[in-house]
């Protein structure tokens, strides 16, 4: 595996996928009980935003940063900055992963598995998060994870899969470990962040996902160029099952704030939308 993070940190498809990932953590604190988060694909802690990698690709000027400017004050997006610990008229040294993210949500009875298959990704993440017995890091295979690590003794949670798509196979994958995993724990949130780069590639993405026959579906796009512009990642794609009361609502609210403080005026599009319904007929 190539793929490394650090240049893609904080771009607008992380700032996407964490405002869903905060809302459905968020959910699912309105009530007592004890809940699980297993983050498939986790990679490290933070992200030094003043890196070379970052620097280089200037992802995360054109997302975070940029909406710190635009956009700190929106209500949609206040637990948000909140959480990635924003300040007005100050550049964001760091930016959170989703392990930091999911690690500070939790309350003292709630646990999260943090999986990641390269070996010094998952060191820097043991280094930087305060464990206080309730996380615990893995080197593994995320997919293998799932079928081992679910179900968990607690009857409420979460599940983020967020693959890095180097294989041509990356959905193939995703999808059947999800298949696996859902029929494991049918009542769990899940979270699956997928790219957007065409028109035709994202109805196919939406097309697979039906095809699974799963209710409670909702998909989350956000597109900062046309679909069909040429320019590698045009959009961010979240699949939701098992969505969060309100969650259609925020996204639509919270995607459309993120869409004007970053992209270009009349550029990309937002659309929240459900894909299956509440049962399906087998």
């Amino acid at each position: 595996m190539n793929y490394r993070h650090i240049y893609h940190a904080g771009n607008f498809a992380d700032v996407a996928k964490h405002v869903g990932l905060l809302y459905c953590l968020s959910a699912l604190k309105r009530k007592d009980a004890a809940f699980f988060v297993l983050d498939s694909h986790a990679g490290r802690g933070f992200y030094d935003l003043q890196a070379p990698e970052a620097q280089k690709s200037g992802e995360a000027e054109r997302g975070v940063q940029r909406l710190i400017v635009n956009a700190l004050g929106d209500q949609f997006l206040a637990d948000y900055f909140a959480a990635i610990r924003a300040r007005r008229g100050k550049r964001l040294p760091r930016y959170p992963g989703s392990p930091a993210l999911i690690a500070q949500a939790l309350r003292p009875q709630d646990r999260a598995l943090f999986v990641e298959l390269m070996p010094a990704e998952a060191r820097a993440l043991v280094r930087e998060i305060e464990s206080s017995g309730r996380v615990r890091t893995e080197i593994e295979d995320g997919y293998a994870a799932l079928k081992a690590f679910l179900p968990p003794e607690e009857r409420r949670g979460l599940v983020l899969i967020d693959p890095p798509y180097e294989s041509l196979d990356e959905l193939k994958l995703m999808l059947q470990a999800f298949g696996e995993a859902y029929r494991r724990w049918p009542g769990a949130v899940y979270l699956m962040w997928y790219p957007i780069r065409s028109a035709t590639q994202r109805r196919m993405v939406h097309a697979r996902f039906e095809a699974l026959q799963i209710p409670k579906m909702l998909t989350a796009d956000l597109a900062i160029h046309p679909d069909d512009a040429g320019l590698g990642l045009a959009g961010s794609g979240l699949m939701i099952v098992n969505p969060p009361y309100g969650a259609d609502q925020f996204l639509r609210d919270a995607y459309g704030a993120i869409h004007q403080g970053i992209a270009a005026p009349g550029a990309g599009y937002v659309e929240v939308a459900r894909l299956t319904p509440e049962r399906v007929a087998q």
